[in-house]
């Protein structure tokens, strides 16, 4: 069943064909038969509600101020914008600092080693202070060679000896079953 009026409309007007065709095959008809009007009539409203419709369309603009759309909002105040597109370029940042220190341990790291960090994000793991090293001990990933990848990474951050900020605890990365690489 067509979802629009004017294919509904072209399609009866089809259909009136036909059935008049069949008529005029009909013994005593002389090879004759009317058309029924009302499809003819229902195409030609459905052209004229069409036709409308697009002037209509024609005449609402594409683009309407915020405030009009949406009385009570307002856009964020310059600094604050600033602010969230500075946090996000840096987010990004470090992302792709960690994804390419993650290709020369993953097969796929050319692919696939923005994915391996989003999942490495989302693992849980263990926190656990020894001395002057915070040690962060991640669950293994979804696959073997994800956790070996991960590892891998793993050593590379630890090696920065990184002090976790506002403390003097050096930051130590692993994956839990899987000893540090060298």
């Amino acid at each position: 069943m067509p979802r629009f009026p004017l294919e509904r409309a072209k399609i009866g007007v089809v259909d009136a064909i036909d059935a008049a065709g069949i008529r005029a095959r009909l013994p005593g008809s002389g090879g004759k038969a009317t058309v029924d009007p009302a499809a003819g009539q229902a195409l030609t409203s459905a052209t004229t509600d069409l036709a409308a419709a697009t002037a209509a369309s024609r005449k609402t603009p594409s683009h309407l101020p915020l405030g009009q759309v949406r009385p009570g909002s307002r856009l964020l105040e310059t600094e604050t914008k600033l602010l969230t597109h500075a946090i996000r370029m840096s987010a990004y940042n470090s992302e792709s600092a960690l994804a390419r220190l993650l290709r020369p341990h993953y097969a796929r790291g050319g692919d696939e080693a923005r994915a391996l960090l989003r999942e490495a994000f989302t693992l849980t793991g263990d926190l656990q202070i020894t001395g002057t090293t915070l040690h962060v001990r991640l669950d293994p990933a979804s696959a073997p060679r994800r956790s070996y990848a991960l590892a891998a990474l793993c050593t590379e951050l630890t090696d920065t000896a990184t002090c976790y900020p506002g403390t003097d605890l050096t930051l130590a990365y692993s994956i839990k079953g899987h000893p540090p690489t060298k």
